[in-house]
């Protein structure tokens, strides 16, 4: 396993700190921030399947920092989550994930994550800026966590200069998620 996400799967086993929790009735989905940082609701961009979210970030960050968020996934739901985890660790469900995602990204590592019983993919990449585009180097850390409701994400942002350094930060972020 790569070190980045061997750390990150140490701390989401880790468990969060003691802070106040948010939780999305509808769908189940919780966050409690870390220290440091300050989780709200927020509301989904619609039209879409998008039925939960949350934004953890610091305090006055607009541009960066994580977003938490489930999409209906109605397929899931003919599968047990023992079978949406070999899904996520099969080869060929990893590859065509890497496809979809490197329409928007130079992907960097992709490799499975496993937070509270469930294999998901986490991803890390640069987003591809439009030509032109003089804004900051973003890099991106994903993660994808299937269960048979719904999959869950969390997209953390950095500027690309300064993401290694709150990698510990996105961590601690994915070890305060609590699923349904």
């Amino acid at each position: 396993m790569r070190p980045v996400l061997a750390l990150m799967l140490s701390l989401a086993l880790a468990g969060p700190a003691l802070a106040e929790t948010l939780r999305d009735p509808a769908t189940g989905l919780a966050i409690t921030a870390p220290a440091g940082t300050v989780a709200t609701a927020a509301p989904p961009l619609p039209p879409g399947p998008i039925r939960a979210v949350f934004d953890i970030r610091r305090p006055g960050e607009t541009e960066t920092g994580c977003r938490l968020s489930t999409v209906e996934a109605p397929a899931n739901a003919f599968l047990t989550q023992e079978e949406l985890n070999q899904r996520s660790a099969a080869p060929d469900y990893q590859q065509a994930m890497a496809a979809q995602l490197a329409q928007a990204y130079d992907l960097l590592v992709l490799d499975i994550v496993t937070h509270a019983g469930i294999t998901g993919l986490g991803v890390v990449g640069d987003l591809r800026r439009a030509p032109g585009d003089s804004g900051p180097n973003l890099r991106s850390l994903l993660i994808f966590l299937d269960t048979p409701l719904q999959r869950v994400m969390l997209i953390c942002v950095a500027d690309e200069a300064t993401f290694d350094a709150r990698l510990p930060e996105f961590e601690a972020i994915l070890a305060g998620v609590g699923l349904p």
